[in-house]
């Protein structure tokens, strides 16, 4: 009978759960989990497609615990695999899911562990009773893993010389060089002796020799799974053993090991290693296993057939590691319409590879399912040549067609109304748009469920809504008045001659198929990236069109396409600063100084800003000037309020500030202990009591933040009277001091930022989210362990760790922001460094992850400068609110990826109902404007022309940029509705037009694929 999955009773994933979510959110995360669960009864599998950040965790978790409170790990543990980067992120949100969706204690029993490699997966599968695994992560290069285990290889060996005829000699030979083979050298004990007492004994019995022998310890779990073991007899496999025993019979040395040359040895290992690789992936795809469900994340990275992810579930392979071993399968991901159309079919051919016998064997067959998926293929190609028929049709209408009206007034009129054969076959290529979507709509709705999110945010208490997201191009990001208009930032006259120079060399690749002027788009960007851009061509971007890392390395361009463009690359190059050119020159790009004014606008404001470029030097550069221009406002703001002027008494303004801070930070000052006073007080919330022993370490990194130049001369009343004596008496007169600290109390209590918040909010905030730590540290810290000691890894610490290494004092710093590579002393005392940091394609991953759980915080850093390695799968959004997108993609869904780093549940947009501000400066006329408006064009027809190439040569992007975009109201119609749940909003009538597609939608599927 197919599995009868639902959710469980305790999953409490609504409103009145412990997350504190938007009810509709909750309802709606709680219908999709229980849609899965329906669907899994008789599906091979679904996928998961809702937006960016609407809680797929979530909701996959509430699904892989449904199906462990039903199944009990009897068939096998829940399996889910994640990209490496994203692993720990699960993991953490697992210990999140189990304390805010489930009631306490609930899901207790459930043993949850990490497999790096198959081997310590079957390993964790052998375990029963109390120690039963039922839910296991591991990575997508899980089954990628070179066989480094060398109890494996010794295994490999034994069984290798038990198939094969040995003399005394040869066995001895055998035992003299295993241990180098496998290259256990941290086993001291593991003697010739030993290894030829292994070789003699079932591997079954190998544990209690090697803890008598002192090899291993008793807690310590088998040396090879029982799963190799049991495949000891030759009759019950297929591995092909010959070229091993070919390999210990023919190509061991006589000699003993450390008197052949270390060349050989190495070329012998190398040998032995390939032949153990080859059986070992013999093994894993014949050792007879199963699982219930298999969650996938990113599955899109399964498209290409040619990927190894996708090989695993391809049959034939020969490293089809995963057919036959589950009975369903549950996929994730955002960007379903980022696949063509082909792509996508491959990711759900992907469902084939589940068990098709047995009792819980999916409705139908494998060839049923097949046929099915095929004719949703044939769907969708017919939808999509309808797509691009439209698309090629609407790409000839011009504004002069349109006149004063508005794109989609004059489309209702050609509707109603068309006057002229090509009119008619627009209006009819829309039908024919409409209709093949509603078909393949239709098809694909059983098999991927996709919700969109609200562009407005809930209305509370009759407020009215407010929109998620408020966006500002171009001019409008240094000038407000500019709000709603797409105008290009303007250039200064003596800066403009280097711009038409790109200009004109990008209307001459115009008309040379396939090229493109990097270096127009790198002078677009920053005069630092133009001059990168020219020696290493496309490569001086730190990531692609669809935001993927590629290396800094030059580029060969043909001579045909170079010689062109070299004079115009030479004349620009003479135009605009160096790379080691005045900093304040380099400032006047149009582009770059619209950045940083916005966002050191923002940042006076008390916001938050993330900002996303494309540039290496770029990065840099933004990273340079943000940082000169944050300490030079810091005095202009200090002198201002202290009537100090900045430019004759800077040195005095940096003592008063310095005299300030130590007001802030002396132990017994009145200004000293009226901060820590105010920290205290939270504490005595019961809400934050987990938070009690480590409520100094919390308030020392606070007190850092408070006593920094930045925050001082932000945040407190430098110009107040009473504050002001209170300074500069130090001790004294009580009643000055008394009112001093009112003052400072009040700009903590009472000084909003630009998203009317106050200092204090923010601190219970950070409690909060320190608050969630703790208690995942409180229920199980050892899910989390640091793999070079395996030690275990405090949540709470690490969220502390991060954000004490922006404010530490440092006897010596040692900073290269080229890899943004630290080396701290500590002294125990606290002091706030730069609070700008950037983060690239080199950065090492520990400090990217270091970085944004710093910045997720309200403390340091406060403006983060990145590339795209940050624009996917990272959580931005508890403290910020405004991202700039300093440069533009071809392809839209790569912004929208890094739009929502900060767009998901718990936002500080959703916390202080305002919306995310989104910012695309780009300049008037050439490269920049041009993506600009490819983009918006683009971003129309995202959903409904699948497949797109998001990446275009001079001529084609010539031709889009000219484009009138597509109305929104048009597009909409267009899009595919793949929802399972209706918001409160909904009409009756939209209600009704739901129920009547999921009823056709379970008609199509039962007729189809027999349930």
């Amino acid at each position: 009978m197919p599995v009868d999955w639902k959710l469980a009773a305790e999953i409490e994933l609504g409103g009145l759960g412990k997350r504190r979510l938007e009810p509709a959110d909750g309802d709606r995360q709680r219908v999709t989990a229980e849609a899965i669960l329906n669907d899994l009864h008789d599906r091979p599998g679904v996928v998961l497609a809702d937006e960016v950040g609407m809680g797929k965790t979530y909701v996959a978790l509430a699904v892989a615990a449904s199906v462990i409170a039903s199944t009990r790990g009897r068939n096998g543990p829940v399996v889910i695999m994640v990209p490496s980067q994203l692993r720990r992120k699960w993991q953490r949100e697992w210990e999140q899911f189990k304390h805010h969706c489930t009631p306490s204690g609930s899901f207790d029993w459930v043993r949850a562990e990490y497999a790096h490699n198959p081997t310590e997966f079957f390993k964790l599968r052998d375990d029963t009773g109390d120690r039963r695994c039922h839910l296991v992560f591991m990575t997508t290069g899980c089954f990628s893993q070179a066989l480094q285990d060398p109890w494996i290889k010794l295994a490999f060996i034994r069984l290798a010389r038990r198939h094969t005829k040995l003399s005394a000699q040869l066995k001895q030979r055998i035992d003299c060089w295993a241990a180098t083979l496998v290259r256990q050298v941290t086993a001291r004990n593991l003697t010739d002796e030993v290894v030829g007492q292994l070789m003699k004994t079932p591997v079954t019995n190998w544990k209690s020799i090697l803890v008598q022998q002192g090899v291993l310890t008793e807690e310590k779990d088998d040396p090879v799974p029982e799963l190799l073991a049991r495949y000891e007899d030759r009759e019950r496999h297929h591995l092909q053993w010959r070229p091993l025993s070919h390999f210990v019979r023919s190509e061991l040395p006589a000699w003993k090991p450390d008197r052949i040359k270390p060349e050989r040895r190495t070329r012998i290992r190398q040998q032995f290693n390939e032949i153990c690789r080859k059986l070992y992936d013999e093994w894993l795809s014949a050792v007879p296993w199963t699982a219930p469900l298999l969650i996938l994340d990113e599955a899109h990275h399964a498209k290409n057939d040619t990927t190894r992810l996708a090989k695993l579930f391809r049959e034939p392979s020969d490293i089809a590691l995963l057919v036959n071993k589950f009975h369903r399968m549950l996929f994730l991901t955002a960007t379903p319409f980022q696949l063509g159309h082909h792509e996508l079919v491959q990711v759900l051919q992907s469902f084939g590879a589940v068990r098709w016998d047995g009792e819980r064997a999916p409705g139908g067959t494998c060839h049923q399912f097949r046929e099915l998926i095929n004719q949703l293929a044939e769907s969708l190609d017919k939808n999509r040549l309808a797509g691009r028929s439209l698309d090629q049709l609407w790409g000839k209408v011009t504004r002069e067609m349109i006149g004063e009206q508005s794109a989609y007034q004059w489309w209702q009129r050609v509707e109603t109304e068309p006057r002229d054969g090509w009119e008619r076959r627009l209006v009819q290529a829309v039908q024919d748009c409409v209709q093949t979507k509603c078909q393949a709509e239709t098809l694909l709705k059983p098999w991927v469920l996709r919700h969109n999110r609200s562009t407005m945010f809930p209305s509370q208490d009759g407020n009215p809504t407010i929109p998620r997201r408020e966006a500002r191009a171009g001019r409008a990001v240094i000038d407000d008045s500019f709000d709603g208009q797409e105008i290009g930032l303007p250039i200064a006259e003596d800066a403009l001659l280097p711009f038409l120079l790109a200009a004109r060399a990008q209307g001459e690749l115009a008309s040379r198929a396939g090229t493109r002027a990097f270096f127009a788009e790198g002078l677009s960007s920053s005069y630092e990236a133009f001059h990168h851009t020219r020696e290493v061509s496309g490569n001086a971007r730190d990531v692609d069109d669809d935001g993927l890392v590629v290396k800094a390395e030059a580029v060969e361009v043909a001579a045909d396409v170079r010689v062109p463009i070299e004079w115009y690359e030479n004349q620009v190059s003479t135009l605009i600063p160096s790379k080691k050119g005045e900093r304040k020159e380099r400032l006047r790009h149009p582009k770059i100084s619209a950045t940083v004014k916005r966002a050191i606008d923002l940042w006076l404001g008390g916001e938050k800003v993330l900002v996303f470029c494309v540039y290496r030097e770029t990065a840099r550069a933004l990273y340079e000037h943000l940082k000169e221009e944050v300490e030079e406002r810091v005095i202009e703001l200090a002198g201002q309020k202290l009537g100090l002027d900045p430019t004759e008494q800077r040195g005095e303004i940096e003592n008063r500030l310095e005299r300030i801070a130590r007001r802030l930070s002396e132990e017994g000052r009145p200004f000293n202990i009226e901060v820590r006073e105010i920290l205290s007080e939270p504490f005595q919330d019961e809400r934050f009591a987990v938070l009690k022993e480590s409520q100094h370490q919390l308030a020392e990194v606070l007190t850092a933040y408070f006593r920094s130049p930045s925050f001082i001369a932000r945040y407190l009343p430098l110009e107040d009277p009473d504050l002001r004596d209170a300074w500069e008496l130090g001790e004294g007169r009580p009643e000055v001091i008394s009112r001093g600290r009112a003052a400072l109390r009040r700009s903590i209590r009472e000084t909003t930022d630009q998203s009317g918040q106050t200092i204090i909010d923010r601190v219970h905030q950070f409690l909060d989210y320190a608050v969630e730590q703790a208690e995942r540290a409180k229920t199980r810290i050892d899910i989390e362990t640091n793999e070079a000691d395996d030690e275990p890894v405090d949540p709470l610490q690490e969220l502390l760790g991060a954000v004490s290494v922006y404010a530490r004092s440092r006897r010596r710093t040692d900073i290269d922001q080229d890899t943004i590579v630290e080396r701290d002393e500590d002294d125990g005392s606290y002091r706030v460094i730069p609070l700008v940091r950037m983060v690239f394609g080199d950065t090492p991953p520990d400090v990217r992850d270091r970085l944004a759980q710093a910045f997720n915080s309200p403390l340091f850093p406060e403006i983060l400068v990145s590339s795209a390695v940050m624009g996917e799968g990272i959580d931005l959004h508890r403290f910020c609110r405004h991202v700039i997108h300093h440069d533009g993609f071809w392809n839209p869904s790569t912004l929208e990826q890094q739009t929502g780093r900060l767009d998901r549940i718990h936002s500080k947009a959703e916390r202080c109902r305002r919306p995310i501000r989104i910012f695309h400066p780009f300049i008037a006329g050439g490269a920049d404007e041009k993506m600009f408006r490819v983009l918006r064009d683009r971003e129309r027809w995202f959903q409904i022309v699948m497949g797109q190439k998001f990446e275009f040569d001079e001529a084609a992007s010539d031709d889009l940029a000219k484009r009138e975009p597509l109305p929104t109201e048009l597009a909409e119609r267009l899009t595919f509705d793949l929802a399972r749940w209706i918001g409160p909003k909904e009409t009756t009538v939209e209600r009704r037009s739901i129920e009547i597609l999921e009823s056709k939608t379970s008609e199509s599927s039962t007729s189809s694929f027999g349930q």
